[in-house]
């Protein structure tokens, strides 16, 4: 048996393609969407173990997308691990408002259903840490 399916839903292209890129090299089967409607519909088609998933997309943001998943009963189990660029340091805003912002961004994600966030830009050793313990987490062997 090979390693799980994992679908990686964003519309920034190059992030796509670095993300895919790392889990194809360690083994994993992936497929792509660049948009939250186009994630919906390979989630079905594709039957991932794990979504890889943006949260701020222009058509759906990746709040959404997750709670279709999760409300859908051909979905509903599909692990999900949100990817935010919202982590990054604005000098021009205080820092404890960043961290409360993220803890809110994070505790939304938590709320529709997703299991963990990584913040971009991604790197490739967390990445893979982050998609083996969710998977392991779910009970899919990695």
């Amino acid at each position: 048996m090979g390693k799980a399916r994992v679908l990686c839903v964003d519309d920034d292209r190059p992030t796509v393609t670095i993300i895919s890129g790392v889990l194809k090299k360690d083994g994993y089967d992936v497929d792509v969407a660049y948009d939250g409607n186009g994630g919906l519909k390979k989630a079905k088609e594709f039957k991932p173990d794990l979504i890889v998933l943006d949260i701020m997309m222009p058509d759906m943001d990746g709040y959404e997308v997750c709670r279709r998943l999760k409300a859908d009963g051909v979905t509903e189990n599909i692990s999900v691990l949100m990817l935010t660029a919202k982590g990054g340091v604005d000098e021009n805003v205080k820092e404890s408002y960043q961290m409360a912002m993220r803890v809110q961004d994070r505790n939304r994600g938590f709320d529709v259903g997703a299991l963990e966030f990584l913040t971009k830009p991604v790197k490739a050793g967390e990445l893979l840490q982050r998609v083996k313990a969710v998977l392991w987490a779910s009970g899919i062997a990695v």
